[in-house]
């Protein structure tokens, strides 16, 4: 009797290779935010950005996706970050939403329409790249040495240049290494603007054992989020045929049949989406609150970001779960749903549970954002204000999404038994 492993080098080498690609592309990217941009006044610019009277939103949002913080400088060759890639990807999926020819490019063409996708992604975020960089040059213009046209225009061109790079490093990731890139460079930048560890376990003490139970419990009801399923049982034609076979033959009672059936199911995800409605939403929430800051109420704001969290899981749910192309599918399939009719049925019974667990997933992720901001101005502790909890919310989803996707890879190629050979 011989014993043989189940693996090669040869494919081993395969999930080690890709999770190489991906720390070198993490450790090139964030050397690029240890660039700063010249010709700036980097140090009174950061005086005037840590001025919590002078805080601007979208150097907010600037400072949160380029993972500039804690670093000598503000503004580095990064500093868009891949927000011009998250507005591009909103638009372009919205567009797909109402245009068939799009919706064919995804559904039908496959890797070749994905790639025409992607192609419209990065014209799109070139163009929102320029824009941005606008935006950005107006803001700290009071701050550059010199504001002649070719200054401002070489600074310019350097941030749009940094930004589709961080583009390439995303795109590197998703295809050559692990997980999905833009994920991980928003974790990337979240974790470089967590609390310094001086400053932040200098706020824990024996009185902040309440506040670290309750962020256990948030983070176990963020994973739930993450984790939590509605199961539809289907069954096909042949094992419903077999099933009946066996009842009628008195070899299997009717409760064991339907445990049987139902062995097999539909997994509607809780939030299909993951975290994504909650980046997009903290996207846009800034550039909101720079366009109505002063004349819209900061509840209502409030309120809003809230509603594009529902709104933003509903709909990148429904482009994961088309009703009307399962129907289809499981009837082409000879698949039915157990107690349900093939066809217009299955198709209207897909539709209610889709939209009733879309919708119940955005309400939780919205319920456990409400109540962390509620439980933080109860106890009014320096922990908790040092933490943001839609921060949170991504870094445990991407982190959880991550190690899942790497023991998946590393499934099919870690020996867990031996092949016997006789």
């Amino acid at each position: 009797m011989v014993s043989k492993p189940l693996y090669t080098k040869k494919n081993f080498s395969g999930p080690n290779k890709k999770l190489l690609t991906t720390l070198l592309m993490v450790l090139f990217y964030r050397l690029g935010n240890l660039i700063p941009l010249t010709g700036i006044d980097q140090e009174a610019l950061k005086k005037a950005f840590l001025q919590a009277e002078n805080k601007n939103a979208i150097m907010q949002i600037l400072n949160m996706y380029s993972g500039t913080g804690g670093l000598n400088e503000l503004v580095t060759v990064f500093s868009l970050g891949i927000i011009p890639f998250i507005n591009a990807s909103i638009v372009v999926d919205l567009l797909t939403a109402l245009f068939p020819s799009l919706e064919k490019l995804q559904q039908e063409e496959g890797e070749a329409g994905r790639r025409t996708l992607n192609f419209y992604k990065k014209i799109l975020s070139l163009i929102f790249a320029i824009i941005q960089t606008t935006i950005v040059i107006n803001y700290i213009k009071p701050y550059l040495y010199n504001t002649g046209f070719y200054s401002m225009f070489s600074i310019g061109i350097t941030l749009v240049a940094g930004a589709m790079l961080v583009i390439w490093i995303s795109n590197q990731i998703e295809t050559k290494g692990v997980g999905n890139g833009t994920s991980i460079i928003i974790l990337l930048n979240i974790l470089a603007n967590l609390p310094s560890r001086d400053s932040l376990f200098n706020t824990i003490g024996p009185e902040s054992s309440v506040e670290l139970v309750f962020l256990f419990f948030i983070s176990g009801l963020i994973l739930i989020t993450q984790t939590a399923r509605f199961e539809i049982p289907i069954v096909s034609a042949r094992q419903l045929s077999f099933t009946n076979d066996m009842e009628k033959n008195n070899v299997l009672e009717a409760k064991v049949r339907d445990q049987f059936i139902q062995k097999n199911s539909l997994n509607i995800r809780l939030s299909q989406a993951g975290i994504f409605p909650i980046i997009i939403a903290a996207n846009i929430l800034p550039f909101l609150s720079y366009l109505v800051g002063g004349f819209v109420p900061k509840v209502i704001i409030n309120v809003f970001y809230y509603f594009l969290i529902v709104i933003f899981n509903f709909f990148y749910t429904t482009i994961f779960w088309d009703p009307a192309k399962i129907a289809e599918q499981l009837r082409k399939s000879s698949v039915s749903i157990t107690g349900t009719t093939p066809g217009k049925p299955t198709e209207e019974f897909l539709s209610r549970k889709v939209e009733a667990v879309s919708l119940a997933g955005g309400v939780f992720l919205c319920g456990i954002l409400i109540l962390y901001d509620s439980f933080k101005f109860i106890r009014q502790t320096t922990l908790l204000n040092q933490l943001n909890i839609s921060s949170l919310m991504i870094v445990i989803g991407v982190t959880y999404e991550l190690q899942k996707t790497i023991r998946a890879m590393y499934k099919n190629v870690i020996v867990i038994e031996k092949e016997t050979i006789i």
